[in-house]
């Protein structure tokens, strides 16, 4: 300890040491130069000078520290008094330390000059620094004076170096080294726990943690044992080395360190198998918890772990929540709200955190066969040899085979602790293989583990609905599904657990496709809604040309762009488009009711076909059964369609002015309803289509009626029989009928029925049944020869339709015998009127019956030609001509 303090003592007037410097020169040097006394062999305990400064080099050299003797210096003479200076040296000398005085003077002064000016606060500073170094100092001096005078009073001081040591001394320094092993694995061991945490190494750390609070025992204890030589030898470690139990404070702490930090990382589900079973091991040994506790650990953290997994929430759904597109005209919107390849990555972490908890349970706490469990074995390799075990130790992993040799062997300066007992050296931890805490029942862990896995697949498959709520398109639902099977097939899961995942992911997945043809349903009657109003509206109602100006009508050419060829290739496709509603007289307005309901229907078919091309055989009965699950959504709509366009259509008839153009819009409405394969491909069942195409026919001959009626009265209204008399011999209908028979064939072309001619010769003849009766009940309050021969006009064409007109006939000839006199005359008037129908044939084909059979020999005119030797008289009254018609000589000119 003398040597310790001069050491210390010359360091600091020689070095002249700062007080961060200082203060940790005293930690190192206290620490180090009191274990070189005790644990340096052969030291000696003389105080010669020699020896000391030799020791003190020696030590230098092992601590890297300069030590410089006291020695005189030149500067000696500056210090001597006045009068040896003139008494022992000569004037030059005086005079040479004179200007060396007065120079170091000047530049003393000029220091302090700087040092008060410019380096105030660092001599503020340096004054503080300097009174704690004196403090140290002071306090230094003491511990050196007691250490002098603790050394002084021991007595036996060994001998020389360089006297032999005897049999004894060979005893007494074995017995030093032993303790110095145990106190050298007792201060390295935070360091080395420290290390072995920070790599996950937790049951190398729980061993190690063990070893050291063994080796803590061996110290402390005052048995007289063959573990303990330092007793026989008088060495009372707990008085001497405080250090010990200070040490050991350190390290106990690192147990609640090591137990946190191994429970954490059970919440590791890509961790191996190996890894987990080492950290459940090291709650065995640490914590005391018997398997049952552990394997709750195990399945409580994952399930921390798998809740955090869960409740991911998407980038798009922490924004706006309503930044999906809505669908519109049945179109499903674009899934770019919520990415599929998100959904599909969380969807595989979740199970991904479920199987391999599920796997690595099973391979850690399941029996296979007669081997024992994994964690049975590795602590059946813990405690007994490997002589002893009923199974080879190389069959467990490298991870798994740990003993203390192994343990040391990987620390560095692993020397040292050769010199430890053997009983160390080949400690194990105690592990009481007959408890109930080292043995778990096959049946009670199945349970646990199949409950813990149906508790996790439900809040998988709940957080899985909220994430699918997110993807618009069923494309993106089944292929997300198709890949989220192919991880559950290949993750090692039995096959009962693979079923229960599978049938929980095919749950959530046609509930997402029926919710997002539901919806699709839901927008599509909407929109048809607002499009059938809009369309009908007096307000916003545009007047369609009739079908066939909109067949002979062409679509404008598209303009060809050069620079994008996708673009060109739209526009003939809408031009193509354009060609095939003409085809099928379906105008822009109607096309835009139904397109509405024909492209939802499109789309729910190219989704269901889509399903079956991309599904496996096994699972087809599940594609039968969404279809099943999402029909009534379909009768539903198709249910709606019929109720809004009933409400529409009683709104017309129940209004006191209707528009004609609106009742025919309508009735085309209804027409190509009734024939659409909007019902079908909804995916309606044929009873469900049946009943909507008898309804919707049911509505279109509403519809009809309601515009026979409008019609009818409207053009009798506007040419209704004239009371005037005409002076010359009546040859033909009047101007007024025959321009309502016009009217009436113009009306029935806006239906837009010409491409069906049985359903357009019902509705001529409906029509012109209603026209004739209403025309004759207008008739008969006019008496004169023009309406005479009217009515007898209408009843050659009742009488043309036959049997089924035998009602309209009836009144045709009461009216014709109520007003003409005599049947002479009414004779002449009928032969009139049916050569009058034989020569307006042709312009009033749309409303006379069809011939029965078309073939190549039949006449042109279908009901005869009218007598040649008639005069020919202009079939309607036109203008006399222009006085100067006549002088227009055209037919004597001269080419």
């Amino acid at each position: 300890m003398l040597i310790f303090a001069y050491c210390i003592y010359t360091l600091c007037v020689k070095k002249r040491q700062t007080q961060t410097s200082l203060h940790s020169l005293h930690v190192n040097l206290v620490l180090r130069c009191f274990s070189a006394i005790y644990f340096v062999p052969k030291v000696k305990r003389s105080c010669s000078g020699r020896s000391i400064w030799s020791f003190i080099s020696s030590c230098s050299k092992r601590f890297t520290i300069e030590v410089v003797p006291p020695t005189s210096s030149n500067h000696d003479i500056l210090l001597v008094d006045s009068d040896e200076l003139f008494t022992k040296h000569t004037v030059s000398e005086a005079r040479a330390v004179q200007q060396r005085l007065r120079a170091d003077a000047d530049a003393k002064q000029e220091e302090l000059r700087l040092m008060v000016g410019e380096r105030y606060r660092d001599l503020l500073q340096a004054s503080t620094s300097i009174i704690a170094i004196a403090k140290s100092s002071h306090r230094v001096l003491d511990a050196i004076e007691q250490s002098r005078g603790t050394i002084v009073s021991q007595s036996g001081l060994p001998p020389p170096d360089t006297v032999l040591l005897d049999g004894v001394d060979d005893r007494h320094l074995y017995t030093l080294q032993v303790l110095a092993a145990h106190m050298k694995l007792l201060l390295d061991a935070p360091e080395h726990l420290w290390r072995l945490i920070e790599r996950k190494k937790y049951l190398q750390a729980a061993w190690l943690f063990l070893l050291a609070r063994v080796v803590h025992r061996a110290l402390v204890r005052h048995d007289e044992t063959e573990d303990q030589p330092w007793v026989s030898e008088g060495v009372d470690v707990s008085t001497e080395f405080p250090l010990v139990q200070r040490q050991w404070d350190v390290v106990s702490q690192f147990r609640s360190q090591i137990i946190h930090k191994s429970t954490l990382a059970l919440r590791e589900a890509s961790a191996s198998t190996e890894d987990t079973c080492a950290t459940l091991v090291t709650l065995h040994l640490l914590d005391s918890r018997p398997l049952n506790d552990t394997l709750a650990a195990l399945l409580s953290q994952r399930s921390k772990t798998l809740q955090s997994v869960l409740s991911w929430i998407p980038d798009s759904q922490l924004g706006d929540k309503d930044r999906a597109t809505k669908p519109s005209k049945g179109h499903a919107a674009n899934a770019g709200s919520i990415p599929v390849r998100e959904v599909t990555q969380a969807m595989k972490k979740a199970f991904s955190a479920i199987a391999r908890t599920t796997c690595t349970a099973k391979a850690i706490f399941q029996q296979e066969g007669t081997s024992p469990p994994l964690i049975v074995r590795v602590l059946d390799s813990i405690q007994a040899d490997s002589s002893q075990l009923g199974f080879d130790p190389k069959d467990l992993p490298d991870e798994l085979r740990l003993s203390t040799q192994s343990l040391l062997t990987q620390l560095t300066s692993s020397a040292n602790f050769q010199l430890l007992p053997s009983h160390l050296r080949s400690y194990r931890p105690y592990v009481d293989l007959t408890s109930s805490s080292t043995s778990l029942i096959e049946t009670h862990f199945a349970q646990r583990l199949q409950e813990w896995f149906r508790k996790s697949t439900d809040g998988w498959q709940t957080a899985a609905r909220k994430w699918f709520s997110g993807l618009l398109v069923v494309k993106d639902v089944w292929s997300l599904r198709t890949s989220v099977r192919k991880r559950i097939m290949t993750s090692g899961l039995d096959s009962k657990e693979k079923d229960y995942v599978l049938a929980s992911i095919d749950d959530v997945c046609h509930e997402r496709i029926n919710g997002i043809w539901k919806k699709a349903l839901s927008d599509a009657e909407n929109e048809f809604k607002v499009c059938i109003h809009d369309s009908t509206s007096s307000e916003s109602f545009t007047k369609d040309p009739s079908p066939p100006e909109f067949l002979f009508s062409p679509p404008p050419i598209p303009v060809l762009s050069q620079s994008s060829k996708a673009f060109a290739d739209t526009q003939f496709q809408k031009y193509q488009l354009a060609f095939k509603r003409q085809l099928v007289g379906r105008s822009l307005q109607l096309d835009a009711v139904l397109s509405t309901l024909e492209q939802c229907a499109r789309t729910i078919q190219q989704d269901i076909l889509h399903v079956k091309l991309h599904g496996d055989g096994k699972r087809m009965p599940l594609v039968d059964q969404l279809k099943i699950n999402y029909q009534p959504a379909a009768h539903n709509l198709s249910s709606n369609i019929v109720a809004i366009i009933r409400q529409t259509t009683t709104d017309f008839i129940q209004g006191h002015v209707s528009d004609a153009e609106q009742l025919a819009f309508l009735s085309r409405l209804t027409e190509a309803l009734s024939s659409s394969a909007f019902v079908e491909d909804i995916g309606c069942s044929p009873e469900a289509v049946k009943d909507f195409r008898r309804e919707v026919a049911s509505l279109n001959n509403t519809a009809l009626q309601k515009w026979r009626e409008v019609i009818t009265s409207r053009i009798v209204n506007e040419n209704k029989p004239s009371i005037q008399k005409y002076s010359s011999l009546v040859i033909g209908s009047s101007p007024d009928l025959l321009q309502s028979l016009l009217s009436i064939a113009d009306e029935i072309r806006h239906v837009g029925v010409v491409f069906d001619s049985n359903r357009q010769s019902v509705i001529v003849q409906e029509t012109l049944r209603s026209f004739v009766k209403l025309w004759a009940k207008e008739s008969s309050k006019v008496a004169n020869e023009q309406n005479i021969f009217d009515l007898a006009f209408l009843r050659n064409i009742s009488g043309i339709y036959g049997q089924s007109w035998e009602e309209v006939s009836e009144i045709l000839d009461t009216g014709l015998k109520t007003l003409t006199p005599g049947s002479g005359k009414r004779a002449e008037i009928e032969t009139a009127a049916s050569e009058y129908l034989l020569r307006m044939q042709t312009m009033l084909s749309s409303l006379l019956p069809a011939p029965p059979a078309l073939s190549f020999d039949a006449p042109l005119l279908q009901f005869g030609n009218p007598p040649i030797n008639q005069n020919y008289h202009n079939a309607l009254e036109l203008a006399k001509p222009s006085p100067r018609f006549g002088m227009l000589l055209v037919g004597n000119v001269e080419p």
